[in-house]
């Protein structure tokens, strides 16, 4: 039903802008009634149906030009107005003038015009068509600061919307905020009780939930407003990860994890590393002895690299592979700039990344 009704818009333009502009032609309706026919009646006096077409073409075109183009242009630019605005107004009475001539001579000449008016171009001649343009010149001119002072009100009124829900969205992020500072206190406590009580019966569970509990702690801790951390820290949760996986399967996992002891020094923005290894896990086949999962921390010739590689699973998952591979490299990007270098690439049997990192003096601890 929606797409009938979109369809048909789209097939009469024309409909829709006479729906967009009735207000419009109800009233200039109703002004040209008035004027023509009432005026007439008083009067007695009718004039030739054309000229009705052709002036109040021109009326209706002055208005309209007068509000949206002169005062548009003419007081845009406050400085350049007083200069602006009076040139645009002599030429467009001027223009009026001129087509109001024009009017007459197809009037007089090609139509069945009875009357007594000719064109004489004197100060008389011009009298009525000059007080018709300043007339409805007049009209425009309180038309355009009443749709300007619309605007502006209504600008105010959605600045005022925009600033009533930002202040909704703060008190939001507040509550959530305090939220987010309760809840993980309250999942930490739980699980170190579980953790404590299942230490007797249950020891590969009891590691297994402090594993979590310590990668859990650490993503919670991360997020808050720290840019650097220690690589230390983050070999830390790795190895929580990698102890997690391997109770998970036994200790069957093929993975090498590869650094150097002073290399726990080097700063390093949080979740690079662990978001790496997390990658080999869920998309890489780690069960072949032959060709183990690696991961190598070095620090050559003043810069910090971190290489992995995996076999490539047969059905891998790929859903979130190259999302958290571009959120690593967007977040080194403005955090290192240039000073950081990302790859990733597969064959047929591997994906492989690199990643170089220049070691800065603030880098170090």
């Amino acid at each position: 039903m929606i797409t009938h009704e979109t369809k048909n818009n789209t097939n009469w333009p024309l409909l829709n802008w006479l729906a967009d502009k009735k207000l419009h032609i109800i009233i200039w309706i109703i002004f040209i009634f008035y004027e023509a026919i009432i005026v007439g009646l008083i009067s007695g006096k009718f004039g030739n149906p054309a000229a009705y077409i052709l002036y109040y073409t021109l009326n209706i075109a002055t208005f309209y030009v007068h509000a949206h183009v002169v005062l548009g242009i003419g007081l845009h630019n406050l400085k350049q107005s007083a200069w602006k605005l009076p040139l645009l107004l002599w030429i467009e009475i001027a223009c009026y003038l001129s087509i109001s001539v024009l009017l007459d001579h197809l009037i007089i000449n090609y139509t069945h015009y009875t009357g007594t008016r000719k064109i004489t171009l004197d100060l008389i001649y011009f009298t009525a068509p000059l007080y018709r343009c300043v007339y409805f010149m007049c009209f425009a001119t309180g038309y355009y600061f009443l749709m300007r002072y619309i605007k502006e009100r209504k600008k105010t009124e959605d600045l005022e919307k925009q600033r009533l829900n930002n202040l909704i969205q703060l008190a939001k992020s507040e509550n959530a905020f305090l939220k987010a500072q309760i809840q993980p206190h309250l999942l930490f406590n739980t699980l170190d009780f579980i953790y404590q009580n299942a230490r007797e019966t249950s020891p590969i569970a009891a590691e297994t939930i402090h594993s979590l509990s310590e990668m859990m702690r650490y993503s919670v801790d991360s997020n808050k407003d720290k840019e650097f951390i220690s690589l230390g820290e983050e070999i830390n949760q790795v190895e929580n990860l990698i102890n997690l996986h391997q109770l998970r399967k036994n200790h069957q996992l093929q993975l090498r994890f590869w650094y150097d002891d002073d290399i726990r020094e080097v700063k390093i923005i949080p979740m690079v590393l662990i978001t790496l290894v997390e990658n080999i896990f869920k998309h890489g086949e780690l069960l072949n002895s032959d060709h183990p999962a690696e991961v190598n921390l070095t620090v050559e010739q003043g810069k910090l690299m971190i290489r992995t590689s995996n076999l490539i699973k047969h059905v891998a998952d790929k859903s979130g592979l190259n999302a958290g591979l571009e959120n690593i490299s967007k977040r080194l990007d403005y955090a290192y700039g240039h000073d950081a270098e990302f790859k990733y690439f597969k064959d047929k049997y591997y994906f492989k990344v690199t990643l170089f990192i220049t070691i800065r003096k603030e880098n170090q601890l």
